[in-house]
């Protein structure tokens, strides 16, 4: 069972099934969020991620769409909370801490990617989200 939390540990949840559709996502938003040239993220069920630490300790933004988990205290990114399919949750790969992490499938939102971030792999690319 794949588990995450935040940097300071505040804030921890499991993840009650698989994560899919792991992706690369280039967006400004995503940029912004995760700090670097694009974010690694997939999907989980809503009612897979549980909190199992202090979910008081989580602030949510609405960055236009849904709204973005982060903790409190130390500022991790958490979760993403889209506000269209509201049955799911984004999960950021990199706040995975055990568990099994799916290798991203593809490269979404090329249209807003820098310039200066160099993408190795032959995975599928799309300018907007598939």
């Amino acid at each position: 069972m794949p588990k995450g939390s935040c940097i300071c540990g505040k804030v921890s949840f499991e993840i009650h099934g698989i994560i899919r559709s792991a992706r690369y996502c280039h967006c400004a938003t995503c940029r912004k969020f995760s700090g670097t040239a694009y974010a690694a993220w997939g999907l989980v069920q809503a009612s897979h991620l549980v909190v199992t630490g202090a979910d008081s300790g989580v602030t949510r933004f609405d960055s236009g769409g849904g709204l973005r988990a982060f903790c409190s205290t130390c500022g991790s990114p958490l979760w993403y909370e889209p506000a269209n399919v509201p049955a799911y949750r984004g999960v950021p790969l990199g706040v995975i801490d055990e568990g099994d992490v799916p290798t991203p499938e593809m490269h979404v939102w090329m249209k807003s990617s820098v310039s200066w971030a160099s993408i190795d792999d032959l995975l599928p690319r799309h300018d907007t989200h598939p």
